[in-house]
């Protein structure tokens, strides 16, 4: 068996370096390189909470309890939902269509956290400083090609550095350089909407309730952060987008009180707002000799279910299991026949999820009188039957309950 396993990560995001992390805290000997085209994110804490913030789900928070950081994150800044309510706009918050999770019901102190992303980014990245992994930002590869005396890749680095790689992890995000480097095909398709993201302060208490109401023209959902504030992420045509950017703060906080029902009073936006497209897309395929792709460079999920980080995270987990293994069989890493048992497995997990979300989506936006019709009665059996519902717990949260 090789004493040295040399792996270089492109992608320098929450999962890259989550990978990286899980890489060096085994008892393998790892050479650990990561990369990534970008500067380095500003890491020091900021009073004003980030935009982009994430449902971390229980299966997440594992990985982060395993590398020593969730405390960390804790005691800066995440807030718990121990509930979430789900309805369609065509009845209320607490009419009999409406879906309600509890985390009392399955024995849980709460259902997940939402934490900002650049916080969670910042624990990752201080932590991979105390380790040996070679981090380089504004880095990208110029050129690669199969050794001439190894199994591995020889890679040269735009800054000129010459690496010899048994495994290439592809964690560059949606629009990967390395997945179009290795001819990986994806299966996508435009949901034409975008994702409106924005902090609002709440006339009325959240209860630690994670809130989404589902619109004709896609869901809205309210994220629970401090006391009587909010995270909100609307799903909408780009024309609401455009309508938006002209509305003067009075008749933004008007328009998005509506949109959520009022289900928590009166909004006030007390941020700055972003939006970003939003796509399906799913690699055919998730291996080639030497390479892997994890997290958005091998799918893209519609934000509805508040799953994409948390599908990454889980990726780059049993990734490292799956190669850790590997080595214990005494087996090759950048052998595709080794780097298979991760695609099946997390390929599989992660084409149920993506599918199931975008049928809720299309479902929802189907404004039909026979669609509504069942899209009730669905939804009044799904609330009715504790087996699904806890089956759809157990998928979201990533743990056994």
């Amino acid at each position: 068996m090789k004493t040295d396993n040399h792996v270089l990560i492109v992608g320098a995001g929450i999962v890259g370096l989550t990978a990286a992390a899980l890489l060096s805290q085994t008892n393998k000997h790892y050479c650990i390189h990561v990369i990534d085209i970008n500067k380095p994110v500003n890491s020091h804490f900021n009073e004003d909470y980030d935009l982009r913030v994430s449902a971390l789900s229980r299966g997440s928070i594992d990985v982060f309890k395993k590398l020593r950081i969730w405390e960390k994150i804790l005691a800066k800044r995440a807030f718990p939902y121990r509930n979430m309510k789900v309805w369609d706009a065509n009845n209320g918050a607490d009419g009999s269509t409406a879906i309600y999770f509890e985390a009392s019901n399955y024995g849980l102190a709460e259902l997940g956290f939402i934490t900002e992303n650049n916080q969670v980014h910042a624990e990752l990245r201080g932590l991979i400083e105390t380790t040996d992994v070679s981090l380089h930002y504004e880095t990208s590869i110029k050129s690669i090609e199969k050794s001439k005396n190894r199994d591995g890749l020889a890679i040269q680095l735009s800054n000129n550095q010459n690496l010899n790689i048994d495994l290439l992890i592809g964690a560059d995000g949606a629009n990967s350089a390395t997945r179009e480097l290795f001819d990986i095909e994806i299966k996508k398709h435009d949901y034409e909407r975008k994702a409106f993201v924005v902090h609002v302060e709440t006339e009325s208490d959240h209860l630690d309730t994670a809130w989404q109401r589902f619109l004709s023209d896609g869901p809205i959902a309210l994220l629970p952060l401090g006391k009587n504030e909010a995270s909100i992420v609307w799903s909408t045509t780009t024309q609401q987008i455009e309508l938006i950017k002209n509305l003067t703060s009075d008749s933004l906080n008007r328009l998005l009180s509506e949109a959520t029902d009022h289900v928590l009073g009166n909004l006030k936006v007390i941020s700055e707002y972003a939006s970003f497209d939003l796509k399906y897309q799913h690699a055919k395929t998730y291996t080639k000799d030497n390479f892997v792709v994890i997290g958005d460079a091998a799918h893209c999920i519609h934000p509805l279910a508040g799953q994409g980080l948390n599908l990454g995270i889980a990726d780059a987990s049993y990734l490292v299991d799956v190669m850790n293994n590997t080595l214990i069989k005494h087996e090759y890493i950048g052998d595709r026949y080794s780097l298979r048992v991760f695609e099946r497995e997390r390929k599989s997990a992660n084409w149920m999820m993506l599918n199931f979300v975008d049928m809720l989506h299309k479902l929802f936006l189907n404004s039909s009188n026979i669609i509504e019709n069942l899209r009730g009665f669905g939804m009044r059996l799904f609330n009715r039957n504790s087996f699904i519902k806890r089956y759809a717990m157990k998928k979201a949260l990533g743990i056994d309950i």
